[in-house]
């Protein structure tokens, strides 16, 4: 009896977590560009290196020759992930980048058809995510000092961004994920005229679905060498584990 009631529970979670979001891509620049969940190698580009456990950039550069790493398959954010949701997450510091250059851009240069981070702005704007023109942030992200963050956009468009575990965009509204092409995919430089990145990558993160906020702030604690177990995962654990139970009762 106990165990057909835990396997009704086991059940009742595997169908609650059926929309939680799973890890797709994962660089963590360990001794190279590995992706260890996707197997989308890392191509290193315009004098970009990995040492240290981190991809090294030194802002070489400008436009898509700009130090970066590129991908050898096309991440394709709008195809792959359009009716899923996308959430990316990375630890990374930013040394000095030059003003409007970015940490990562996927897409082009038309609003709603990118997807990038830009570390410092001109015009006296703060930083913040180019998806629909500038969704901005109430600061300028401090330089010199690493960071954690968390970009998760629904397949509708709606925008949630968190900085070391503080949410700084709630519910932006832009338009479909599915907008986003393959124009221009990388991490360091973009497909505008913008020089490329000055500081480091640590640990790169593609999730298909959204991280919520709870599981934001369980991944900052676990920190960049640790993938908190999905709860997906977690769910078909226990249910397995019942049924192993069960057959031995039987």
């Amino acid at each position: 009896m106990k165990a057909t009631i835990l396997l009704t529970l086991a059940g009742c979670a595997l169908a609650s977590f059926a929309g939680a979001a799973t890890i797709s891509h994962r660089w963590s620049f360990d001794t190279d560009t590995t992706d260890s969940v996707g197997g989308n190698t890392g191509v290193l580009v315009g004098g970009a290196t990995v040492g240290s456990g981190a991809l090294q950039l030194t802002g070489l550069g400008a436009n898509r020759d700009a130090n970066h790493m590129g991908f050898t398959s096309q991440v394709d954010i709008g195809g792959n992930f359009g009716t899923s949701g996308v959430t990316i997450e990375t630890w990374y510091t930013d040394s000095g980048t030059g003003t409007w250059g970015k940490l990562f851009q996927f897409g082009n240069n038309v609003a709603g058809q990118e997807l990038a981070y830009t570390h410092s702005r001109g015009n006296g704007e703060m930083s913040g995510v180019d998806r629909n023109g500038a969704q901005l942030f109430d600061e300028q992200v401090s330089q010199n000092t690493p960071h954690h963050l968390v970009i998760s956009v629904s397949s509708d468009g709606s925008l949630n961004t968190w900085l070391d575990g503080a949410q700084k965009l709630t519910n932006v509204a832009t338009n479909d994920l599915s907008n986003i092409n393959t124009t221009f995919e990388g991490i360091g430089a973009t497909s505008w005229n913008d020089p490329g990145m000055t500081g480091t990558v640590d640990e790169f993160r593609i999730y298909s679905g959204e991280l919520t906020a709870g599981e934001v702030t369980t991944s900052l604690a676990a920190g960049p060498n640790t993938i908190v177990p999905e709860p997906s995962g977690l769910a078909l654990a226990l249910f397995g584990g019942l049924l192993a139970i069960r057959r031995r009762r039987a």
